[in-house]
């Protein structure tokens, strides 16, 4: 147990004393959040003990150590408020604000509500309205906080529009405030008044609009919000159902659309989406559809502009990929997930010709067999295609990627040999950061992955999980990557040994799910040395021998 968890033992058990001693002891040997935390509990401590000065000393080291952070403020004006100087507290408080930003720090919160709660007890006859004192920036930050229900429906505009002048001067003049559209959170569908009322107070400058199945856009609203805001350039349709004519009919509006995006639930045919594409085709830069259901369509529209391309299949479906991608020839991103009907025993995929691709995902069946990748790849991710493995390749056949800095290979027949060939040349060329070899069907027969060409003094990230590789190869693997900072070696036979040596070499952040055979305190012992563990196991499960001996 280290000294900030005795620390906090003795502190819940009374022992101040105590608590004192192993809290100045981690105040000695930690550094930056760790050193915060424990001049806190210090501080703490010394309020207990009535030791104010001490405790004054220990919150004013913490604001010299993170002003950027509340957490100094809020002791400091904690431990004055004690000593009966409650007005300089609230100057701390004051100052504590000034220098938090707003989105940083979750505590900053408490700090506005410790200021406020301080200032009223010191003067409760005074009531400011917030929008008259606040900076006229931070007010429309405040409000721009607000959910669209709150800003599009009668209640808030009966209620926070009739409070004053001064508030219903800001909400209508400042366009800033409705410039997205977002009806996730509405509770019923947006009326057409309403609709009209918010683009107004707009200016019509809307330029990203979330429409959520549940606000019943028809056609006459998405016409009239495509029609009236020709600066609308992102629009997103999530929630369930189908969506088809309502939308294409819109999008002849939509003069500078550079980003269109359907969410998983929302349902979109082949035959919608090639109309999409058709329609917008001289803006669209990015197109992502998470529900794609249909037949094949024949005569994809010519997409110059398009760069980035996201299918994911929840059904199955047929899909010409290589007239597909023929269309974008200048693409840069293309994501197609879940299984199509692919020629199993045509020929590979030849991505060569796409020169300025860089992100390439083909996974959940979406591939059978090995593309022939372009130079200019930098993620590639091919998880998920079972039969995927060295089926079409050639013994001498080289793989040209030295700009890669993802491989992900997961749930494939991949073998080592062909990792080491893919991966070899960015290894060499020292981008290689993130490797995800994991849940492979493995071959008995062929050399494991320890062989001197993965090693790799760039990768930060691999990810083992599911393998079925000893404790003593995993250990081999990790060990070729000495800057390794995240691991992930869930559902594998690991024991408390390997936790122990991944600590060693400096790893940051472990996952470690599933793993049968390490115990709590394994667990325990590497989060106690700063390591980030994701964990999770039945309860019951008896400690083993060998875990519990090592700690």
């Amino acid at each position: 147990m280290g000294p900030l968890e005795r620390g906090r033992s003795r502190y819940q058990q009374k022992n101040y004393t105590g608590a004192l001693d192993a809290f100045t002891e981690a105040v000695q040997i930690t550094t930056g959040n760790l050193l915060l935390t424990a001049l806190d509990h210090r501080a703490a401590t010394y309020e207990k003990m009535a030791q104010l000065q001490a405790a004054l000393r220990d919150s004013k080291q913490m604001i010299e150590l993170k002003p950027e952070l509340a957490k100094g403020y809020l002791r400091c004006g904690k431990v004055l408020q004690l000593k009966g100087e409650k007005e300089l507290a609230l100057k701390i408080y004051e100052r504590g604000l000034r220098k938090v930003k707003i989105g940083t720090d979750n505590d900053r919160t408490t700090l506005q509500s410790a200021f406020n709660k301080l200032r009223q007890a010191l003067d409760p006859g005074k009531s400011l309205d917030p929008l008259q004192f606040l900076p006229f920036e931070l007010a429309e930050m405040v409000m721009q906080n607000l959910e669209i229900r709150d800003r599009v429906c009668a209640d808030f505009l009966s209620i926070c529009l009739a409070v004053c002048k001064s508030w219903k001067r800001l909400l209508e003049s400042s366009y800033n405030l409705w410039t997205i559209l977002d009806t996730t959170s509405a509770r019923r569908p947006v009326t057409q008044n309403s609709l009209k009322t918010y683009l107004r107070r707009s200016n019509y400058t809307l330029d990203k609009a979330i429409i959520s199945m549940r606000a019943k856009f028809d056609v006459p609203k998405m016409v009239y919000l495509t029609r009236t805001c020709t600066q609308l350039e992102y629009l997103q349709i999530c929630g369930s159902g189908v969506i088809g004519e309502s939308l294409t009919t819109a999008l002849h509006f939509a003069q500078n659309l550079s980003t269109i995006v359907i969410s998983a639930n929302c349902e979109v045919s082949l035959f919608t989406i090639r109309d999409i594409l058709r329609i917008c085709q001289k803006t669209l830069v990015e197109a992502t559809f998470l529900r794609v259901t249909g037949l094949d369509v024949s005569h994809w529209p010519k997409l110059d502009s398009l760069r980035r391309l996201n299918f994911r299949i929840r059904s199955h479906v047929e899909i010409d990929i290589v007239q597909l991608l023929e269309s974008a020839p200048d693409i840069e991103s293309f994501t197609l997930d879940g299984e199509v009907s692919i020629d199993v025993q045509g020929p590979r995929l030849d991505l060569t010709r796409y020169k300025h691709l860089e992100h390439l995902q083909l996974s959940n069946g979406a591939c059978q067999l090995v593309p022939i990748f372009p130079p200019t790849l930098k993620y590639l991710d091919i998880s998920g295609n079972l039969r995927l493995g060295e089926r079409g390749i050639g013994d001498d056949e080289l793989f040209e990627i030295p700009l890669l800095e993802s491989f992900n290979c997961e749930s494939t027949c991949f073998t080592g040999a062909l990792i080491e060939r893919i991966t070899r040349q960015s290894i060499k060329s020292g981008n290689l950061k993130s490797l995800q070899i994991g849940n492979r069907i493995e071959n008995p027969n062929v050399r494991p992955l320890g062989d001197k060409y993965l090693v790799s003094e760039t990768v930060e990230e691999l990810s083992m999980a599911g393998m079925t590789s000893g404790e003593r190869q995993v250990l081999d693997t990790v060990k070729l990557f000495p800057n390794l900072k995240k691991l992930d070696v869930s559902m594998t036979r690991i024991t408390g040994v390997a936790v122990k040596d991944f600590v060693n070499m400096g790893i940051k952040s472990l996952k470690l799910n599933e793993c049968r055979s390490i115990s709590p305190d394994a667990v325990e012992y590497a989060r106690g040395k700063g390591v980030q563990v994701e964990f999770n196991f039945p309860s019951d499960r008896a400690r083993g021998f060998r875990d519990s001996n090592l700690f």
